[in-house]
């Protein structure tokens, strides 16, 4: 017997419940996850395509922003810290690497590589690291079907040619590159214990937000920060460090950095107006931090092509 369908008379949607839902993140509700990823601040640094020859080595070294490889071709082994973490790459495999991670990478003998390498920022509330603070994976396996081939090509040429547009559009591709990777590798996060306060978190939030539209200023103090929400100065410095591990000078500082980093790669500016647009009132003193931070002055950082 032929079945037959019965004709839609009128236009029907399908039920969301339909819909394979995605694996639940731990430590956080769905709700406070999309809160912190709606404030998610992503900043393209630079995209490049190399080929390198065999048994090729990236020396122990730490960098200011985040970045990622994708291997196209090519294995390997990275260590992470002082080798505590180590782990066997190949094709198709991410090596995803947040800001101030000490790393060494070796290729191996026997093949060349071709490789995508990206420096991005991703910085939540203006200035918190995202992949440190959710505890993103430092290696993902090559995954059937995954969009970082195309997106890492699309950035490539976008940082490359610099058209109308390039940094929005690598902008796009980094944050739905995160959020792929936070819903198809789930249980590979690591969140940090700041995520346990995450209740106390929203109280600084206007702090960080303050803090972030206020960098190019020198003059600011911590009292100024604390009478953002009504607090001491006392109990602000405690209240600071609970929730990011770092006092609020120190966190101050390294902002100033990683914007004076970006700067520095994404723009000709002059040093000295970095510096200003970064909150230091004398050149001098700025190339001094930063020589500290990196061990070569911002012009010598500005040439130098990290991979």
């Amino acid at each position: 017997m032929t079945q037959t369908s019965t004709p839609l008379t009128t236009n029907q949607v399908r039920e969301a419940s339909t819909f394979r839902p995605y694996t639940a993140f731990p430590s956080l509700s769905p709700a406070q996850l999309d809160n912190w990823l709606s404030a998610v601040k992503i900043q393209a640094i630079s995209a490049m395509e190399w080929r390198w020859p065999r048994h090729w080595l990236i020396q122990s070294r730490t960098v200011n922003d985040s970045m990622y490889f994708w291997f196209k071709k090519g294995s390997g082994t990275v260590r992470f810290g002082r080798g505590t973490e180590v782990y066997q790459f190949g094709p198709g495999d991410m090596v995803l690497i947040p800001q101030g991670i000490e790393h060494e990478i070796e290729g191996s003998p026997r093949e060349e590589a071709h490789v995508y390498a990206c420096h991005f920022f991703a910085t939540l509330f203006g200035g918190i690291d995202l992949l440190t603070m959710l505890g993103f994976p430092m290696h993902i396996p090559a995954r059937t079907n995954s969009p970082f081939l195309a997106a890492s090509e699309r950035m490539a040429r976008n940082a490359a040619v610099r058209a109308p547009g390039w940094a929005k559009l690598m902008e796009s591709e980094i944050y739905s590159l995160l959020i792929y990777i936070l819903r198809t590798e789930t249980a590979l996060f690591t969140p940090l214990r700041s995520v346990d306060h995450q209740s106390d978190l929203p109280r600084l939030i206007p702090v960080l937000k303050w803090i972030d539209q206020n960098l190019s200023s020198h003059d600011f103090t911590v009292a100024d920060l604390a009478r953002q929400i009504y607090l001491s100065e006392t109990h602000f410095r405690r209240l600071f460090h609970e929730v990011f591990g770092t006092s609020p000078v120190q966190f101050i500082r390294k902002r100033r950095i990683e914007r004076a980093c970006a700067l520095l790669r994404s723009t000709t500016l002059p040093i000295k107006q970095v510096a200003a647009d970064c909150g230091f009132a004398e050149e001098a003193f700025f190339s001094r931090v930063f020589h500290q931070s990196f061990g070569r002055s911002p012009a010598a950082y500005r040439k130098a092509e990290l991979l």
